[in-house]
């Protein structure tokens, strides 16, 4: 896993340090909200954090995170100081609210098992890599080609040449080797990334295409 962390709290960023050592993850570290948008713009995250109320904007950023493309459905905590209210935090999309003053034993058992329910979830739709071609239909565009690279029965990661708008939803065909008929989804964006990556969740499958896709991805684990 890899954490965002932006604080200029010391003690804040001690502790999540040694939460992060704890969990096997790696994390990073950014004290102002300005720079902390753009690094979320550019990459994604599995667990942002944002210090509300002792990071200048803190809260404009809290706000912002939603609207990017990389982190729009990353873990996203926030840490308060008084100024910002639980509810507020939640509202503007905070998936964990902690309050100042912090203690290591409580929020290092809070993130455990929130890290645990994501890598739960993750381990439930475990994505496989793979190379395959797959079609992507929306709007006024039919059938452009792009490459997948990781798949599972919830969704896959797509490589493109150029964007799509955050609010298309897109018609997925692409072929299993071994099975003889396409396989067909429609899917919502979950995430992208500047350099072409995207995550598509699917919302629409039929039984016979998601039988096919699970029983696939389960013959290619076993080998």
């Amino acid at each position: 896993m890899h954490f965002f962390v932006t604080t200029s709290d010391v003690g804040a960023g001690k502790a999540f340090i040694r939460i992060a050592d704890e969990l096997c993850a790696t994390v990073e570290f950014c004290e102002d909200a300005k720079s902390s948008l753009a690094a979320l713009e550019e990459q994604r995250f599995d667990m942002v954090v944002i210090d509300c109320d002792d990071v200048y904007r803190g809260d404009w950023l809290l706000r912002s995170v939603r609207t990017t493309r990389a982190n729009k459905s990353s873990l996203l905590v926030a840490l308060t100081n008084g100024a910002t209210q639980q509810f507020d935090a939640l509202d503007q999309g905070a998936n964990v609210v902690i309050a100042k003053p912090l203690v290591f034993d409580n929020i290092r058992s809070k993130l455990r098992n929130t890290c645990e329910s994501l890598a739960n979830g993750q381990r439930r739709e475990r994505r496989h890599a793979v190379h395959l071609p797959v079609f992507l239909s929306y709007g006024q565009v039919f059938d452009r080609r792009a490459e997948v690279f990781n798949l599972s029965v919830g969704g896959m990661g797509v490589r493109v040449s150029e964007p799509l708008c955050d609010d298309e939803i897109v018609h997925l065909r692409f072929s299993l080797p071994g099975y003889p008929r396409c396989i067909q989804a429609r899917g919502e964006i979950a995430w992208a990334d500047r350099d072409g990556n995207m995550g598509f969740k699917f919302i629409g499958i039929g039984q016979e295409c998601a039988t096919a896709l699970t029983q696939w991805l389960q013959r290619k684990l076993l080998v």
